[in-house]
């Protein structure tokens, strides 16, 4: 037997060995992206394999390349680790404290009380926590399970999207995804939305999964696994298990009314007249009333408490007190539920930035723009390829939009929380796109000795 084959399998096994003894997360990390990226590939061929395969593994390099970077140019003396944003450090101690404390070592009193704080509690920092506690602390591995968990995720959706809406707008999704830098940022960072992403996703694919099930058995399979993946949502986030359930509602009767014409005409004729008839309702209108109060609350603190770039939703005569909240009109409400819808698409708007920073994300706003451009078109023909798949893309980027329009008044936040549409809106975009480029070239290809159908001119 060849002694070449046992070299190099013991030389493999030193590496492994040094890795795990270096950072125990990036061998499992290793071992799980390359399981990931061959499920994801598995079934594609030709150049939609070299091509997707290609755009996903060079998407991995570029973000382990990006922590690499921010390992390097922190300075440990200064500080026990470098972060990409403010909160990853909250997240990172909190689960070390966590740890620390089911191990039995001992804290500071005051760390003990920060763990265990009710305030921003999350399954995600349990999940940080027992991590740890399995390869000891991590503070840049646990970027890596961010890699995975979105990766992971957009793959999910790649699959779902491709045998559904088709390949093509599939891989403009995977694309947009992957490289989209404010998208890049987070997906690199310690923080709850990849988890969520991933999440979300998978309830995503298994709703779509249920508009398709063939038997009885296989439905309610589905259905039990959905409302287990809600219930993992909802200690992710809270609000989850709502979101999860409105998304796959709104995506199952999307699919149903877009099946039967007639139907979906009696319901857009009767869903206003149902609406004017529950907000005359006194219990209604109180609820409503609750929540716009809490969401200009909510906005009042992030325009006024919150640092960094701002921007306002509310009238002039709210923000120098916030119990004049509590006096909200029915015009002022109208035009803060306006302007809220309005920001949400619009801001950052690039003739308006304060600075080089700001300046520097005026193409991606663009983007942006266009890809909200590209999904309006893209979602009549989403209907007509498949309506549940489109129904579910449309309702939870819907459903997102409007948690997060009302409630911001930071840029930066709007930023992130606008980027966790993208998943769901832009594979709509990418539909939108391939319809254009579709009749574009019917237009161009048209001989010029002829008229386009429709135009053809008729005998006397």
């Amino acid at each position: 037997m060849s002694s070449k084959p046992i070299l190099v399998a013991t030389l493999a096994l030193m590496a492994i060995g040094i890795a795990w003894a270096l950072s125990p997360l990036t061998v499992l990390f290793a071992f799980a992206i390359v399981g990931i990226v061959r499920l994801g590939m598995r079934d594609l061929d030709g150049d939609e394999r070299r091509w997707a395969t290609t755009l996903v593994v060079l998407a991995i390099a570029l973000r382990v390349l990006a922590i690499a970077a921010l390992f390097l140019v922190t300075n440990h003396d200064q500080v026990a680790f470098g972060r990409f944003f403010a909160d990853e450090e909250y997240y990172i101690k909190r689960s070390l404290w966590l740890r620390n404390v089911t191990l039995g070592i001992s804290m500071y009193n005051f760390d003990i009380e920060y763990a265990f704080e009710p305030n921003a509690s999350s399954s995600f920092v349990d999940l940080l926590a027992f991590i740890q506690m399995i390869v000891g602390p991590s503070p840049y591995g646990l970027h890596l399970l961010s890699i995975a968990l979105y990766i992971a995720a957009v793959l999910l959706l790649y699959r779902a999207v491709r045998v559904t809406l088709g390949r093509m707008p599939a891989l403009f999704g995977l694309a947009v995804l992957l490289y989209l830098p404010s998208l890049f940022a987070w997906s690199v960072s310690v923080l709850k939305e990849p988890l969520f992403v991933f999440v979300s996703a998978l309830g995503i694919v298994l709703a779509s999964g249920l508009a398709r099930a063939d038997s009885l058995l296989r439905r309610a399979s589905i259905a039990i696994a959905l409302v287990g993946v809600a219930a993992i949502l909802q200690t992710i986030r809270a609000g989850g298990a709502s979101f999860l359930a409105l998304a796959a509602a709104g995506g199952l009767v999307t699919g149903l009314l877009a099946s039967r014409r007639r139907l979906m005409i009696a319901t857009l004729v009767a869903a206003p007249i149902l609406f004017g008839a529950l907000v005359r309702i006194p219990a209604v209108q109180l609820r409503l009333y609750v929540a716009v109060q809490r969401a200009a609350r909510q906005h009042w603190g992030a325009v006024v408490v919150s640092s960094g770039y701002r921007y306002r939703l509310l009238d002039d005569r709210f923000y120098p007190d916030i119990n004049q909240v509590s006096s909200l009109e029915f015009k002022e409400t109208m035009r803060f539920l306006g302007r809220g819808a309005a920001a949400f698409l619009t801001v950052p708007r690039p003739w308006d930035s304060p600075s080089p920073a700001a300046a520097a994300y005026i193409p991606e706003q663009i983007v942006w723009y266009v890809l909200v451009v590209l999904a309006v078109v893209g979602t009549r023909s989403g209907l007509r390829r498949d309506a549940a798949m489109t129904g579910l893309l449309v309702t939870s980027t819907v459903l997102i939009a409007a948690a997060a329009a009302f409630t911001d008044g930071n840029v930066g936040t709007l930023v992130r929380h606008r980027s966790l549409a993208l998943p769901y809106l832009v594979w709509l975009s990418g539909v939108g796109a391939c319809e254009l480029l579709g009749a574009l070239h019917r237009r161009w290809s048209t001989p010029p000795n002829e008229f386009p159908p429709g135009l053809r001119m008729r005998p006397a």
